[in-house]
């Protein structure tokens, strides 16, 4: 079932909740940045990594202060009990690297891609892309898919708080440097995947973990000169505008089949009916 404003509340109440679900994501904004982009922040050093585990823990604590002001818990966010919440990652890495590698065969059967085997992939270097995936992607997902994302559901309903957060997602990426024109595509797509996951399964973990899968998976088959690649890519280096746009165009079909799948999947749970 797609979230309506919870009528439970009031319409002020609503609005109150929606405007605090605002805030902290325009709080959350230049702490997410701030990790992305290395930016000097007292008594942190100027590591992705450690900078990430800062802001999460941020997150966490702002949400778990505003979720407790409401008489809630950072249950409802699927962050506890822990067992629950590893699960839930789990699921959600299988899924993101299967989409992804669903995705880049379609690729490669529509446009010339060629991979070869690493004659020695860097265990290291994997790992560690592994780790840094899950620390940033999780600064992202509290922040646009947690108490935010889930205020906002409660405040305004389904589709207005996929609308609100995918335009924030956006402006970071632009922000980061991508244009605006992959920015809205691909970045409300999947904007719109994730909080489908955090739907279905009431978890920001699950979609930690498909949001981290993807660009993992994406560091091992599809990043040509990527430390953490297990495959040589060949055949980008000649593609085009009209390739890549191909390519772009692929990757979204499959992000948006995907919320079409959930979207079937949420119906059917309202219905009563077998998922």
């Amino acid at each position: 079932m797609l979230p309506a404003a919870d009528p439970a509340l009031s319409t002020p109440g609503r609005r109150r909740l929606a405007l605090r679900s605002a805030g902290y994501l325009l709080l959350a904004l230049p702490l997410v940045l701030a990790v992305y982009q290395r930016l000097p922040v007292p008594m942190v050093p100027r590591s992705s990594l450690v900078m990430g585990l800062v802001v999460m823990l941020l997150l966490l604590a702002l949400a778990y202060g505003l979720l407790r002001r409401e008489g809630r818990s950072i249950a409802d966010l699927g962050l506890t009990p822990l067992r629950r919440a590893f699960v839930h990652l789990g699921m959600g890495l299988l899924a993101g690297g299967m989409l992804f590698g669903a995705a880049t065969l379609l690729s490669a059967l529509a446009l010339r891609v060629e991979w070869r085997p690493m004659a020695a992939p860097q265990a290291a270097a994997i790992g560690g892309a592994l780790l840094f995936h899950l620390v940033t992607n999780a600064c992202e997902e509290l922040a646009w898919r947690g108490y935010a994302f889930d205020g906002l559901l409660r405040g305004l309903g389904h589709w207005p708080a996929q609308a609100v957060v995918a335009l924030v997602a956006a402006v970071f990426h632009v922000l980061c440097g991508w244009s605006w024109q992959v920015a809205l595509v691909s970045t409300t797509a999947g904007s719109l995947l994730f909080g489908l996951v955090f739907i279905r399964w009431r978890s920001v973990p699950a979609a930690i973990g498909v949001h981290a899968a993807w660009n993992w998976t994406r560091d091992l088959v599809m990043s040509p000169g990527s430390a953490a690649a297990l495959f040589e890519v060949r055949g980008l280096e000649g593609w085009g505008p009209g390739q890549w746009q191909t390519a772009q165009a692929i990757y979204v079909g499959v992000t948006l089949a995907a919320c079409g799948g959930l979207l079937l999947a949420l119906h059917r749970r309202e219905r009563g009916e077998p998922p």
